[in-house]
């Protein structure tokens, strides 16, 4: 019992401090509680492609990575997870992990196939996910389905 209740107070103290960060932070941290949300990795850019800002952020949790996407005007944000390991597509390759944007200005067709819902822009932006010697996961918008979309080589 005694661990039980350190455990919920160790729980509650983390969800505390991240309740004291970032709008983007709170948002992912009520949604995803578990995931110790990185605030200092937090980005700004046009994700969506509808002029207002959207806010990513890295999280782990039990030897994954996350990526959290706060999409101006939804209320639920968009959460992705991933691996950490070679061989295995949807994982990075090892930790530190790195969250950037990246230019949306390409044609995926040049780097390697089609990809629905895709938009080439040169407003708006992509994420990048990468950590170890391995390819990035790239990720967009998809305007077909309406949510955060990822690929690789």
């Amino acid at each position: 019992m005694l661990r039980i209740a350190l455990l919920a107070l160790l729980v509650g103290a983390v969800a505390s401090a991240q309740a004291q960060g970032t709008p983007a932070l709170q948002a992912l941290a009520a949604f995803e509680p578990e995931v110790r949300w990185d605030e200092t990795s937090e980005l700004t850019a046009d994700i969506t492609c509808d002029g207002r800002p959207d806010h990513a952020l890295l999280g782990r949790r039990d030897g994954r990575v996350y990526v959290g996407l706060v999409v101006s005007g939804r209320p639920r944000p968009e959460i992705l997870s991933f691996g950490v390991g070679g061989g295995i597509q949807d994982a990075i390759c090892a930790e530190p992990a790195v969250l950037s944007v990246e230019s949306l200005d390409y044609d995926p067709k040049k780097a390697g196939g089609r990809l629905d819902g895709f938009r080439r822009s040169k407003r708006c932006k992509g994420l990048r996910l990468s950590g170890g010697q391995c390819d990035s996961i790239h990720f967009f918008w998809n305007h077909r389905t309406k949510e955060l979309d990822w690929w690789r080589l």
